[in-house]
This record gives structure tokens, C-alpha cells and sequence, in this order.
């Protein structure tokens, strides 16, 4: 009975010590679990993890109770150091006082018994994404404390947390049985959390799967933008699940520097893709010029911020002090997300009500959680596990709006396919309308070939009736010439003039030849027709015996080699003017052949004589003129009307009638336009 107040004594002093300095414990917990915030102090490290312990102990630890609350507030330093500092004595002579501590889950957990590490533990397993560094203990959160009978321990814990904590730092002690069915509950409350994680992740990855299906299907850029944004998200939320339940398979190579934005492929790179996705379907060039720039200026510091965030990945810790920078950090995006959504809203696109479902859902569970940090504590209990878990309300949100955007590409893809079919019904109706058209054009070109293959046959048969015509009335001229030209002779032969009769018949020899090489040609150089007719009017001047003068002049830049005209075309004229104009006059007259080119494609010729005229010659009614005018003149005008049906030319013939001063008739004048 004695001893019973002496053990009363003892328990009352091992109070009054812990509240001043350390935990008396006798070789257990007496409770199942025990906040030991009083008897702990803390200190933070604004070093940014510079310091070490030897120099830790040595600095001035603070209550525990005015430790502000990092799940209430924001440091202002990326890199967040805090050090606690307890003592535990085990007070039983023979028991071994065994017991987890537990500060909750944090970036990284060391916990030095005296100098000597005993664990590391937290959610990084190791430092930076090379693997350097200590490697983690043999538990995540919790530290097995193990105090030998009649001694005292000092602990030093080192707890670590980057730009926000999810968690405040507790200090409690477990006792092993305690631990284990904490341990327990944890894991059954997280399965619901598990299961639900593990759907969305499904989920992502089928529409992942899909659109990259549907990208190889039709190479659509919208396709392949939506599947960097969905592969992002899957990445994204598995390493959120690895990150809460410790699985281990991410973690270790892409540390997380954030929790709220797990390893490298945090939100930036996220909303990159599917602001490149929205711009894509929506053709935002055109929808909004102005915000195109804009976004294209917010896209490239994302991925700015993206490349900074790889970065301190490899080096295992944020690369700058001030926090700000990381505490809004989530501005461009929320920025970027704002811009898409009044484009959006603006818009008159069909699919914009799923764009727009979709960006509400994900700016409403992931960015709005974020900025105005929620405390959920009066939901219920398994409840608040997915409301504290802000991975799983990106994953929510990502889910939706990758669900909706699926659906604004499938609705997209249904537009797309009406407007093509309206496109090939459009397309068959023209199609028929010009094949229609088209044969009747075609038929009205068969009429028309069909007409115009039987004018041909006319023009042909015109054409060599004409040349037939043409043929016959050169053969008529030829045998006009000799009858003219053996008249002459017979006369000279009568008069026995054998001299005259011997040069006329030379003459006439080179005629006849002349005029046999131009009839077989329906065109002749313009110099074998002028000699021809030299050759003429002389043998017409030696039968009137010299009566007959003529003159043949021809403009000096007239190449007559190469100027072709009708053979014998010019001939009945001059044989006109003499047999009408000249053999009526005492004194005989002369006849003048002027030969001229006023253009390039003409050739103007004037016969001219000073005879008595058309009219005298009419009054006298020689009978060698009414001879000569049915003959001679009938067959040259016949000649050049089938000669302009036959080259499709206008030939002109134009005779004028000269009078003197005096009004008299003094001869006439015969003026031919020939196209050459």
C-alpha cells in the first residue's frame, strides 16, 4: 500500500517534466493514440534546406501551438522547411517502448533519432528524376520509434513541402496496434476513392484510344491535338493515384514538386493541347483574329512554364524562392481557359455547347478548388477523402470535359458527314444537270457537224463546179485568141506582105505558148500575164497598122515574180478598149496599163484607152464591137464571179467613162481591185 503513492508521485512528476520538456512513457502508450503537439517545438529553415543537423540543434525551437496552419494559409516561400524537435523517455525497468509517429503526408520526411537518420519517408521517394539521393524508408508516412527500458530519446524530424501542403503537420503517436488498424482504415476508406480514380483513368484512356484510332482513320489535327490532351490527362491522373496510394511505379522517376499538380505534366501542357484542340475545330483564326494572338501568346508561356516545371524535375526542387510565382502560377491557364470559353460562348458553332459543358466542368473542379482552397470538414468522412484529394477533382473534371469533347468531335464528325452528303447530292444534281447540258450540247454539235458536213459537201461540189467552169471558160478563151490572131495572119497573107505575115506569126508562136503554160494554172505570176498581153497589144497594133500605141507601167516596188493573179484576166479588157474605143477613131489612140500595190494584200490595175467611148461605139453598133461584147468581155466578167466564189475573194471590176473639158466622150477607163 505504500507503494501507491509513491507511484502516484511518479506519474504526477512525469507530467509536470512533459509539459515542460519530454514524453515519460512507461513502456507503452496509454492511449491508442496521442497528439504530442506540447511537447514538441518546432523551427523553420529559411535556408531552403541548406542547413544541417548539427546546425539545427543548435537553433531556438518554438512551441508547437504557434505553428501557423499550412493547410490554412500560403508561405511565402517555395520551399517550405520545418523541423520538430521532441523527447520521449521510456520510464519501465523492463518493457521496450515501441510507438509510430506520424506527421501526416508531406513532400518528404527524415527523422533523426539523436544524429543518426532512422527514417525517410513522404510522398517523393527520391530527389530529382536522375534517382540521386536517399532513397525511401521502410514506411511512407509513419516512424517506428523504439525507446530501450530506462532511457531517453531526442528526435529530430525534418518535414518538407514545396509552394502549398495538402496537409497541416501533426505530431502524433500510434501505438503498433493502433498503427495497424489506422493503417487498415486508411486503406478501406481509400478504396472507394481507388475504384472511382481508376474509372476516370479508364475512361481517358478508351477516349485516348479512340481519337487516336479516329486520328490514323482520318488525320484530322483536331484528332491528334485531342490525343496529346487525353494521353497528358491519363499521365496526369496516374501519377496522382501513384502519388496517393503509393504505388510506386511513377514516382520514383518523375518526382512531384506540387501536389495539387503531379509531375511534370501538370495543367500547362494539359491546357496547351486542348486550347490547340478548340482552336482547331473552331477555326479560332477567323471566329476571333485579335484572341488568336493572344492565345497564341499564352500557349507559348505555357509551355514556357511547362519546360520550367521538366526542369526542376531533374533538379528536385523549385527553382525560385519567392512563391508567388508558383502560387498563381495556375493563372495562365485559367486565363487561357477564360479566353476559350467566351471564344467559345461567341461563336456560332454547332458544337459549342459540349465545348462549353466541358471547359466549365474542368475550370469549376480543378481551378476553382485551387484558388479559394476549400475545407470541406462537414462532409462525411470518406467524402471529404475525395474532396481533400485535389488530383481527383482534376481527374473529374478532365474526365468530363474529355468526355464532352468526344462527343462535340462525334457530333463534328456527323456534321461533317450531312454536309458532304449535301455536297454529293448538290454534286449528283449538277452532275446530272450538265450531263444533260452536255448532251444537248452535244446533239445540237452533231446537228451542227451534220449541217455543216453537208455544207462542205455543197462547198465541194461548188467548188468543183466552179473549177470545172473555170476550166471551160479558159478554153473558151483560148480558142478566142486564135480566131483573132489567125485573122490577122490571113490578112497580112492576102496583102502578100510575107515579112509582116513572118514576124506577126512569131509573135504569135510565143503567144500561143505563153498562153497554153498559163491555162493549165489557175494562177499565174503577175510578170507571164503582162507579157502575155505585151505580146498581144503588138500583134494588135501590127494588124491596125500602127494605129495602135500602149504603154505598160508598173509601180517599181512590185515583185512580179511572186504576185500571182488569174491567167488572162486582164487580156479581154485591153482587147476592149481596142475593138471599142480605138477602131473607130481616124487617127488611132493609145492604151495605157498602169500596174500599182496601194496595199500590201491589193493590186490595183487601170486600162486605160482615149477611144471614142462606150456610148459612140454604141451609136456606130460596129459588128466586131457587138461580136467582141458577147464574146470576150462576157467571158472575163463570168470568170472573175466564179474566181471570187472559188478563193472567197472580192475582185472588183469598174469601168469609167473619160470625158474632155468640153463634156465629150475621150475614151474610157477600166479600174480591177485583185486581192493578192
Amino acid at each position: 500500500m505504500r507503494s501507491l503513492p509513491l507511484l502516484l508521485l511518479l506519474l504526477h512528476g512525469s507530467f509536470v517534466f512533459a509539459q515542460e520538456s519530454s514524453l515519460v512513457l512507461p513502456g507503452k502508450l496509454l492511449h491508442p493514440q496521442m497528439d504530442i503537439g506540447v511537447y514538441t517545438g518546432f523551427y523553420e529553415d529559411c535556408s531552403g534546406d541548406t542547413l544541417p543537423l548539427s546546425v539545427i540543434r543548435q537553433q531556438q525551437f518554438r512551441p508547437f501551438a504557434e505553428k501557423r496552419n499550412e493547410r490554412a494559409s500560403f508561405s511565402d516561400r517555395s520551399i517550405m522547411v520545418t523541423w520538430l524537435r521532441f523527447t520521449i523517455r521510456n520510464s519501465h525497468s523492463t518493457d521496450t517502448l515501441r510507438l509510430f509517429y506520424d506527421v501526416w503526408a508531406h513532400m518528404d520526411i527524415l527523422t533523426y533519432a539523436g544524429e543518426q537518420p532512422i527514417n525517410r519517408g513522404g510522398i517523393r521517394s527520391s530527389i530529382g528524376i536522375s534517382g540521386q539521393g536517399q532513397r525511401r524508408g521502410q514506411f511512407r508516412f509513419k516512424t517506428q520509434l523504439v525507446i530501450p527500458p530506462l532511457s531517453q530519446q531526442t528526435y529530430y524530424v525534418r518535414v518538407i513541402d514545396y509552394v502549398l501542403s495538402a496537409t497541416p503537420i501533426l505530431c502524433n503517436l500510434y501505438s503498433p496496434q493502433a498503427s495497424l488498424e489506422n493503417n487498415y482504415e486508411g486503406l478501406a476508406a481509400d478504396y472507394p476513392l481507388v475504384v472511382v480514380m481508376s474509372l476516370l483513368l479508364g475512361s481517358l484512356l478508351f477516349m485516348n484510344l479512340y481519337a487516336l484510332y479516329s486520328f490514323l482513320l482520318t488525320r484530322d489535327s483536331a484528332f491528334l491535338y485531342y490525343v496529346f490532351y487525353t494521353a497528358c490527362s491519363c499521365l496526369a491522373v496516374f501519377h496522382g493515384m501513384d502519388m496517393r496510394f503509393g504505388l510506386g511505379w511513377l514516382t520514383p522517376y518523375y518526382p512531384i514538386l506540387n501536389l495539387y499538380f503531379p509531375g511534370p505534366l501538370h495543367p500547362s501542357l494539359i491546357t496547351t493541347f486542348y486550347g490547340l484542340f478548340i482552336i482547331s475545330v473552331l477555326d479560332v483564326r477567323l471566329v476571333a483574329p485579335t484572341l488568336h494572338w493572344l492565345l497564341k501568346a499564352l500557349l507559348c508561356l505555357l509551355v514556357l512554364q511547362e519546360g520550367m516545371a521538366i526542369i526542376e524535375s531533374f533538379v528536385g526542387q523549385p527553382m525560385i524562392i519567392d512563391n508567388t510565382i508558383y502560387l498563381y502560377g495556375i493563372v495562365p491557364a485559367g486565363l487561357t481557359t477564360l479566353i476559350l470559353i467566351w471564344i467559345v460562348f461567341r461563336s456560332k458553332s454547332p458544337i459549342r455547347a459540349y465545348l462549353l459543358i466541358g471547359m466549365f466542368s474542368l475550370f469549376s473542379l480543378t481551378l476553382i478548388p485551387i484558388l479559394i482552397n476549400p475545407k470541406p470538414e462537414y462532409l462525411p468522412l470518406f467524402l471529404q477523402r475525395f474532396a481533400h484529394f485535389v488530383p481527383f477533382l482534376m481527374a473529374l473534371g478532365l474526365s468530363i470535359e474529355a468526355f464532352c469533347f468526344a462527343l462535340a468531335l462525334a457530333y463534328r464528325g456527323r456534321l461533317t458527314e450531312l454536309e458532304n452528303r449535301r455536297i454529293q447530292e448538290r454534286y449528283a444534281q449538277d452532275l446530272e444537270a450538265q450531263i444533260a447540258e452536255r448532251s444537248a450540247e452535244i446533239e445540237a454539235q452533231s446537228r451542227l457537224l451534220e449541217a455543216q458536213h453537208i455544207r462542205q459537201l455543197e462547198t465541194d461540189f461548188e467548188q468543183k463546179l466552179a473549177d470545172t467552169e473555170m476550166t471551160a471558160l479558159r478554153a473558151q478563151m483560148n480558142p478566142h485568141f486564135i480566131f483573132n490572131c489567125l485573122n490577122s495572119i490571113k490578112f497580112y497573107t492576102l496583102e502578100n506582105d510575107a515579112d509582116k505575115a513572118s514576124h506577126y506569126l512569131t509573135k504569135f508562136s510565143r503567144l500561143i505558148r505563153l498562153v497554153l503554160e498559163n491555162s493549165r494554172s489557175e494562177l499565174v505570176p503577175l510578170k507571164n500575164e503582162l507579157e502575155a498581153l505585151q505580146l498581144y497589144i503588138e500583134l494588135e497594133a501590127m494588124r491596125f497598122k500602127q494605129k495602135v500605141q500602149f504603154s505598160i507601167s508598173i509601180a517599181p516596188r512590185i515583185d512580179q515574180r511572186f504576185i500571182c493573179i488569174p491567167p488572162l484576166l486582164l487580156q479581154p479588157y485591153v482587147e476592149n478598149a481596142i475593138w471599142h474605143g480605138l477602131m473607130h477613131k481616124k487617127t488611132g489612140g493609145k492604151v495605157t496599163v498602169d500596174v500599182s500595190q496601194p496595199r500590201e494584200n491589193l493590186l490595183h490595175i487601170e486600162i486605160t484607152d482615149d477611144g471614142v467611148g462606150r456610148d459612140r461605139a454604141s451609136e456606130l453598133k460596129s459588128k466586131s464591137a457587138g461580136m467582141h461584147k458577147s464574146f470576150g468581155m462576157q467571158i472575163t466578167a463570168d470568170r472573175i464571179r466564179i474566181i471570187n466564189q472559188l478563193y472567197n475573194i472580192q475582185t472588183k471590176a469598174q469601168v469609167v467613162d473619160l470625158v474632155d473639158s468640153f463634156g465629150e466622150p475621150c475614151g474610157t477607163k477600166v479600174i480591177l481591185d485583185i486581192p493578192v
